[in-house]
């Protein structure tokens, strides 16, 4: 289960999560990437009919590691670990449940090309006005 918090703390424990993700890197000295460690994806949902509901049956099957939060109706989703791939596969998961109740913005990063949660929180909120969300 994801843990759901409030979107004041999401950056600062997006930070964390990557610094801990970077230490874990370094310490283990693997020269290849591996997904499970050094992939960063992070997917805003715009939920037509937004509810809380929602938002915890999302929490409810993601993993523990993963972090929801919601700002102004969009759900931001954490995922240290997931590639585009494992991300849109997420989401196609959703959809299936949902149907067409949301909308999404999918980032996956690798560990060694983020430089900061806070600009990759930043380009998000710009896609997300392009697509007319209010971020």
């Amino acid at each position: 289960m994801a843990k759901i918090i409030p979107f004041e703390y999401f950056e600062p424990v997006l930070e964390h999560s990557v610094s801990n993700m970077k230490r874990i890197k370094k310490e283990l000295g693997l020269a290849e990437d591996i997904v499970s460690i050094d992939y960063v994806g992070l997917t805003i949902l715009n939920i037509t009919k937004y509810n809380d509901d929602f938002v915890k049956t999302i929490g409810g099957v993601l993993r523990d590691s993963d972090v929801v939060s919601v700002k102004n109706n969009l759900v931001y989703l954490f995922l240290p670990g997931t590639d585009f791939e494992g991300s849109m596969d997420i989401i196609g998961d959703f959809k299936e449940f949902y149907e067409d109740a949301f909308d999404y913005i999918v980032s996956a990063t690798l560990l060694k090309d983020l430089k900061s949660i806070k600009d990759i929180l930043s380009e998000l909120d710009k896609l997300a006005l392009d697509k007319g969300w209010k971020a």
